[in-house]
């Protein structure tokens, strides 16, 4: 399991300044440059390079330059880049507790997500992402509620029989979307606003910065505060570039991803709800409140029946609401 950072920002500097082999990291991530998330990659770049004294430089490839979460992800253990910062229930690519991340209604708030990946839950499913793939995580990044966006509204269930809602390419998305009545349609995020765009896809569902920042409202007309799921940003690095570091750098990387940035993030996520459902209003979508436990309901036993390998971790999250 990867070690609590312990040294001071003077220490890691010195040990730069003293000639520790130097390093470069390639990072990738999906969001545009100006996505409060993706300032804060940038935040943790900067914090990494202060930390070391200079001997870490994080290179960052935004807006999917390096291609779609997954391809991303499946890069580290390909050795093809080093970083990849995004939606944790991508990791169900590479290890069956990706699948948790973003289970149904696993969660109240906010607050109660952050809890609990910063807690016991939380280090338990980073060693076993370490024990599973050749990647370590560094941090859990609090991201906010996904909700859905369409070309009309949808208050209960039912009125999503048949609409195509595109999905990120993990089981238990389908899984859910399934039991909502729609027709789940995996698809990697940056083809998602062509889809909509030409009617491949009916909807959508995202956090409201990243709707936002993606400019879903030029072709979405309806949102809905489904606040299905909440799941975290994964800051991950592949174990051969983690191996590659110094324990002195690997503690910064480990500070770093658990400073500063994740701070400004947490707070810009919880300050900027409202202020993107406003936004998003402004921009002419019509936002509705629909029937959440009508949603809850329908998704109810998905977990247990589907997703055997995390039902212990689920409902062990579930008893502490």
């Amino acid at each position: 399991m990867v070690a609590a950072a312990v040294l001071t920002a003077a220490t890691l500097a010195a040990c730069g300044a003293a000639g520790e082999e130097e390093q470069t990291l390639e990072l990738g991530h999906v969001w545009p440059e100006d996505d409060y998330q993706a300032e804060g990659v940038a935040r943790f770049a900067e914090e990494v390079e202060e930390l070391t004294g200079g001997s870490v430089t994080v290179n960052i490839s935004p807006a999917g330059q390096l291609g779609g979460d997954r391809e991303i992800l499946e890069g580290l253990e390909l050795g093809t880049n080093d970083m990849w910062v995004g939606g944790a229930g991508v990791y169900n690519a590479i290890t069956p507790v990706g699948q948790l991340f973003p289970a149904p209604f696993m969660f109240d708030d906010l607050d109660a997500a952050a809890e609990t990946y910063d807690g016991e839950i939380g280090e338990e499913i980073k060693q076993r992402i370490e024990e599973d793939t050749d990647t370590v995580a560094l941090a859990f990044w609090d991201r906010g509620p996904r909700h859905l966006t369409l070309n009309s509204a949808a208050e209960q269930p039912e009125d999503l029989a048949g609409k195509r809602i595109r999905v990120p390419e993990n089981p238990i998305f389908i899984e859910t979307w399934r039991a909502l009545g729609a027709s789940p349609t995996p698809m990697e995020f940056p083809e998602v606003f062509t889809a909509l765009q030409q009617g491949t896809i009916d909807g959508q569902e995202n956090p409201l910065a990243l709707t936002h920042s993606s400019g879903f409202y030029d072709v979405q007309s309806h949102l809905m505060l489904t606040g299905h799921v909440i799941e975290p940003i994964a800051v991950a690095i592949s174990a051969g570039a983690w191996e590659g570091l110094s324990e002195e750098q690997q503690d910064a990387l480990v500070e770093a991803a658990n400073g500063a940035a994740k701070e400004e993030v947490a707070q810009i996520t919880r300050d900027q709800e409202e202020e993107f459902r406003r936004l998003l209003e402004e921009e002419g979508m019509t936002v509705i409140e629909p029937d959440r436990e009508a949603y809850r309901e329908a998704t109810e036993g998905i977990v247990e029946e589907n997703f055997p390998e995390i039902s212990d971790l689920y409902n062990r999250i579930v008893e502490q609401r």
